[in-house]
Formats: C-alpha cells, structure tokens, sequence
C-alpha cells in the first residue's frame, strides 16, 4: 500500500496560487491587489496571504474554509491539500475540465432559466468544434 505523503507548506502554497489566478485574483507581485482582496475575502491578514502564497504557512482550519468559498474550490480538497484530511492530492483549478454551470457562476448568470440557457449555448459551440485526438 502506497503511503500517502503529507502536504508541505510549500505544495500548499503552489495549490492556492493556482486557484487564486483561476478565480482570477491578481496575485502576482508583492504588491498586487489580489493579495487584498484574497484576504478581505477570506478573513486573513495580508501577510498571512503573503506567506501561503510564498509556501510559508497552511493557515488554521477556520481560515480554510473561507479560502475554499473565495476561491471557488471543494473544502475537501481544500482540506486534503492543506494536509487535514488524508487522501490524494487534489488536481488543482486549471487541470480540472470548466463545466458550463460553473461558467455561468464564475461569469455572474445566476438565475436558473439564464444558466440553463448558457448551458444549452455552450453545448451547441462545443459540437461545432473540431474533435481533438
């Protein structure tokens, strides 16, 4: 039986960053206003950012689940990648497939008639492509 490895501050950080830049927060820099925003969403001290960002700190269990609402991430991965919870790393935003209905929210449709729409909109484009191989 293969032994989980436990999560480094480091790979947590490198998790967070790619989440933070798919929920669109303009985290590159030391100065960028992602990093505020990012805390003001979550509750946490710029600094506190700073250092996950950077691989220096895994916040507090309280603090993970605002960070998984901000970010638009399962708290199950957020709680697996942080090392609270054993299990197999989570793929990170990017490597996950985009589904319509998250589009849709990610995008500010939130009604129910306008994301089944969206939904019906983005089918139709995708069965017009070209098939990848």
């Amino acid at each position: 039986m293969a032994k989980t490895l436990k999560p480094t501050a480091r790979t947590f950080g490198q998790y967070v960053a790619a989440a933070a830049r798919t929920a669109r927060y303009d985290i590159a820099g030391s100065q960028a206003a992602g990093r505020k925003e990012l805390a003001q969403a979550t509750g946490m001290s710029q600094a506190d950012v700073g250092r996950m960002l950077t691989g220096q700190l895994i916040p507090q269990i309280d603090s993970l689940k605002a960070l998984a609402v901000a970010l638009d991430v399962g708290h199950v991965d957020m709680l697996v990648a942080a090392g609270v919870l054993d299990g197999k790393p989570p793929k990170t935003p990017a490597e996950r497939p985009l589904a319509a209905k998250d589009a849709a929210r990610r995008l500010g449709i939130r009604s129910p008639q306008n994301v089944a729409a969206f939904e019906v909109l983005v089918a139709a484009l995708v069965a017009t492509e070209p098939q990848r191989r």
